[in-house]
């Protein structure tokens, strides 16, 4: 088969079956090659702070969900609402469907940040860059990449499945199969399907459904083929679904009292609970979510040497949740909102060097276009004395984002290297937006809020560059530092009576270190960093309704450490600390739940999502036994100080410190090709919240819970050369 190519090209060896295989450990840390700066590197030499994952260290640990990266990642923040997934890095992350953190699958940029789902099937590895990445990949970057890499075809047919089942009446199936098709052509096939029976966030009202129960099926097709000597092609066609009550939220806070003066309701009797994993909904949650993604990859080996890529993207997302709004036995609110994306993206560069110098350059296109209902239904005449359906919002959304950028690399001698990079954006935003209230059996809108139909046309662009410099010390270790520059993208308050929000921008200035010690055994890297950002975005809540809003200026300074170390012949260790000391500026604003205050100065309060310390500690031991079996035994813990989650930096918008512990155990055959694993998610049933409203609904803080403990088991078994 000749795709060995194509193989090289994908940055690792192709010919491994991405299961979890050879427990035996080697004396030295294995080099892990990369290419989140759009070239191949290793971890060690690239001149950035870096995670990278194999898909064997994501199964021997245990990381199957988006949420586990948090236990191998430095910075890394996991949170969840509505059934939306949000990733925050070094503090900064999404809101309103507007990433702060860029997600890609093999190249291709995610529009949506809950797409991920469908990257952590059957990976190569996963690349986490932190820090502002605006030059090479541009817009909604600020915090970083996470780069989502899918196993690649192998020259030999290979095939496994895998079964598990875990609390909470969880069952689960993943195959995949993988093999030439051709001298020329080789596919490779993924599918998993995990049935939820039983629900963790138990609804405590009578005959009504609990939350977190349903479905999720992904599916992926890798398509390969060397086309002719210097031209190879990659089709990839995925789909992900999920359905059921996915929301993990409840009321994190009660506020009986504000609840009263706000609706002038009477609320005796009402049951409201702020215990975890519970909630009084008087009303069934359901979800229904679709994506589909296709790509093709082209790679062109000129006859200079020079390389051409493009990456053609498309993809489609449908997004339907409903359920009630307040969490109390009153079912005062039902809401329900449904997304349409359809998103069309275009990457070409060219990119070459030689001893002195390499260099990229390339033309980035996205055409997005969306459109949202969010309806409120009142079962009850609460506000109103008639029943019927507040409808909040209607919208469409189309934008288009051209960019084009420029990056190299120059070798001043041989231990000094400087870089330099630059990148114009260009931002077209036509929105198209209602807020009307309608009443049963009365066809024209009874107010139009805002006046009605509202249509915004208009245009931004930005300049982003990186400057650095690298040394390779006299032993062995390399010592950089850069300055990198990054933008989030403005909008309309399609929600609210408010003017639009601006762009963000941050500029960055870190410092670098990273070695290898005890002859290979050790890898460790250390940063410092220093973010300003501009017309920082925040988001508030106006009324019963959420707005986004500029808070002016930011700071975060921060420090990371590292490392990945063999100890003996059958201890592997690795560790990740994050400090961070963050700040907002001069800001005033007007919190929702102390409307009486007036505007309230934040300057010198913590950011969302920033906790000041975060460690992450793996520590895996290998036991050979007498039958030639081999056992890994791991242990995975993820700590975070207080956590908030609004600007105001009261500690009723915040989670208190906590540590999330996981075990694994990992029993594979003398041959290698059947595999136990035992696990226990969240050994110690601590509980917390991921994410939490912006403002107060009704009777309380809604907030998404973290998963409670969860035992299980897996069995995987091989079939062909791994």
């Amino acid at each position: 088969m000749k795709l060995n190519r194509f193989c090289a090209s994908s940055a690792l060896v192709c010919a491994t079956g991405m299961a979890f295989s050879g427990i035996s450990v080697s004396a030295e840390i294995e080099e892990i090659v990369v290419t989140g700066l759009k070239k191949t590197s290793s971890v060690m030499e690239t001149p950035s702070a870096i995670t990278a994952l194999t898909g064997d260290d994501l199964i021997s640990r245990g990381i199957t969900e988006l949420s586990q990266l948090q236990f191998a990642v430095p910075s890394f923040h996991y949170g969840e609402m509505l059934g939306n997934k949000t990733i925050a890095i070094r503090g900064i992350g999404e809101f309103n469907n507007q990433p702060g953190v860029l997600v890609s699958i093999d190249g291709v940029v995610q529009s949506i940040g809950s797409s991920s789902q469908l990257s952590q099937m059957d990976l190569e590895r996963v690349e986490v860059l932190r820090g502002p990445q605006g030059t090479l990949y541009g817009r909604n970057s600020n915090g970083g990449a996470v780069n989502f890499i899918t196993a690649k075809p192998t020259d030999e047919v290979y095939s496994r499945i895998k079964v598990g089942v875990a609390e909470y009446e969880h069952m689960s199936v993943e195959g995949v199969y993988s093999g030439p098709i051709s001298d020329t052509v080789g596919i490779r096939i993924a599918a998993s399907h995990l049935d939820m029976g039983e629900g963790w966030v138990e609804n405590l009202m009578p005959g009504f459904t609990d939350h977190m129960m349903g479905e999720k099926t992904n599916f992926r097709m890798n398509l390969v083929a060397q086309l002719s000597d210097n031209l190879d092609a990659s089709l990839s066609i995925g789909h992900s679904a999920t359905s059921g009550p996915m929301d993990p939220h409840g009321i994190y806070k009660e506020h009986m009292e504000y609840a009263n003066s706000r609706t002038n309701l009477p609320i005796d009797g009402t049951l409201v609970t702020e215990e975890p994993w519970k909630v009084y909904n008087n009303g069934d949650s359901d979800s229904d979510r679709t994506y589909d993604i296709q790509s093709l990859t082209l790679n062109w080996e000129l006859d200079n040497g020079m390389m051409v890529k493009s990456i053609t993207g498309s993809q489609d997302w449908d997004d339907m949740f409903e359920g009630p709004a307040d969490g109390s036995s009153v079912g005062l609110f039902q809401r329900y909102m449904r997304t349409w994306t359809e998103t069309f993206t275009q990457e070409i560069n060219i990119s070459g060097g030689d001893d002195k110098l390499s260099w990229i350059a390339g033309m980035f296109y996205m055409d997005d276009q969306r459109s949202r209902d969010f309806i409120i239904n009142l079962p009850i005449p609460a506000f109103f004395p008639m029943p019927g359906r507040f409808e909040i919002l209607q919208q469409q959304n189309d934008t288009e984002s051209t960019s084009a950028f420029f990056d190299m690399t120059y070798s001043v001698s041989e231990d000094v290297r400087l870089g330099l990079g630059f990148r114009k954006t260009d931002e077209d935003m036509h929105e198209r937006h209602s807020r009307q209230i309608f009443f049963d059996g009365i066809p024209d809108p009874v107010i139009d809020i805002c006046g009605g139909i509202q249509e915004t046309i208009w245009s931004e662009s930005a300049n982003t560059g990186r400057a650095s410099v690298e040394y390779d010390t006299s032993d062995g270790a390399m010592v950089y530092a850069s300055y990198s520059e990054g933008f989030k993208v403005g909008g309309i308050n399609e929600s609210e009576c408010s003017p639009p929000w601006d762009p963000e921008t941050v500029a960055s200035y870190e410092v670098g270190y990273k070695s290898t010690l005890n002859d290979g055994a050790t890898t460790l890297s250390a940063a410092a960093f220093h973010y300003d950002y501009s017309d920082f975005q925040v988001a508030q809540v106006i009324g019963i309704v959420g707005v986004i809003t500029n808070a002016g200026d930011a700071t975060i300074d921060g420090f990371e450490l590292e490392v990945n170390s063999i100890v003996g012949e059958d201890w592997t260790v690795s560790a990740g600390l994050t400090l961070l000391d963050s700040a907002y500026g001069d800001f005033l604003n007007t919190d929702a739940l102390q409307g009486d205050a007036g505007a309230l100065q934040n300057k010198g309060n913590p950011l969302n999502k920033a906790p000041k310390t975060s460690l992450n500690l793996g520590i895996e031991k290998d036991v050979l036994l007498d039958s030639g079996s081999n056992l890994r035994v791991g242990l995975n813990a993820a700590y975070r100080s207080r956590t908030y989650f609004r600007e105001f930096g009261q500690i009723d918008d915040s989670q208190p410190a906590y540590t999330v512990i996981n075990l694994n155990a990992n029993l594979e055959s003398a041959d290698g090709m059947l595999v136990t694993r035992l696990f226990a998610n969240n050994l110690t049933d601590e509980s917390y919240i991921t994410g939490l409203s912006t403002g107060d609904s009704q009777y309380g803080r809604h907030a998404a819970w973290g998963m409670p403990r969860q035992i299980g088991i897996e069995v995987t078994r091989h079939f062909g050369k791994r």
